[in-house]
């Protein structure tokens, strides 16, 4: 074996070995040997926590007041909606509009060009409006206790009810979570597809008043040739 280039004793490489230190006394090469220390390894990475799955919590009631409350309150507006005179309106305002245009002189009635927006000044419209607004902020106050009652009774992460500002999604997920946590609570569901079917019903039947209103009114022109002031 070679010297090392230091006298002193201590630990080298060994010179018949690689990769393993070999012990000189200061004089020659002893039988003692032992491996290099490794070298410092990066830190490793932090283990990113695994999100844990939501508590199940077969048995509980989900049935709150107030998601009830949300479900059904879209009947109230339907129900007004029907009480409105639609068939009335619609072809009153098309008279009114057909007398504006038909004037005797040349000059134009000024009011003729508001005769399709008299309909939004109704007192009718207001009041659906308005209450259709009422509805849709008390929904989403309902959404929000019917959060905080879900909590109460150990409903593990129960759907936002910020999600009510878009109105039907908070319902729809609120009663699927409700679901997968607890198995049950498929009373609302069917609450809420019935409310959706009645709204159809009822866009459909003042569609129809509509669409009788105006039928009725062009064959009413057609009949007696037109205005004749």
């Amino acid at each position: 074996m070679s010297t090392p280039q230091q006298p002193q004793a201590g630990w080298y490489p060994d010179p018949q070995t690689p990769g393993i230190l070999r012990f000189w006394d200061g004089a020659t090469w002893t039988a003692h040997t032992s491996a290099p220390n490794p070298a410092p390894s990066a830190p490793a990475a932090p283990a990113v926590a695994a999100v844990a799955e939501p508590r199940k919590s077969p048995g509980v009631d989900t049935n709150t007041v107030w998601i009830w409350l949300i479900v059904l309150l879209p009947l109230a507006s339907s129900l007004l909606a029907l009480l409105v005179p639609w068939r009335s309106m619609f072809a009153m305002q098309g008279w009114m509009a057909f007398n504006s245009y038909a004037q005797p002189d040349n000059m134009p009635d000024m009011r003729m060009f508001m005769q399709p927006f008299d309909i939004f000044f109704s007192p009718w419209w207001w009041a659906i409006t308005l209450f259709g607004w009422a509805i849709y902020g008390f929904s989403v106050w309902f959404a929000y206790l019917d959060q905080r009652e879900l909590r109460n009774r150990g409903i593990d992460r129960p759907f936002p009810w910020p999600w009510m500002f878009l109105s039907i999604v908070y319902p729809i997920g609120r009663i699927v979570v409700a679901i997968r946590r607890t198995g049950a609570g498929w009373g609302p569901l069917w609450g809420l597809i019935a409310t959706q079917v009645v709204g159809i019903i009822v866009g459909v039947v003042i569609s129809t008043q509509i669409t009788l209103a105006t039928f009725q009114f062009l064959t009413t022109i057609a009949r007696y040739g037109g205005y004749s002031g």
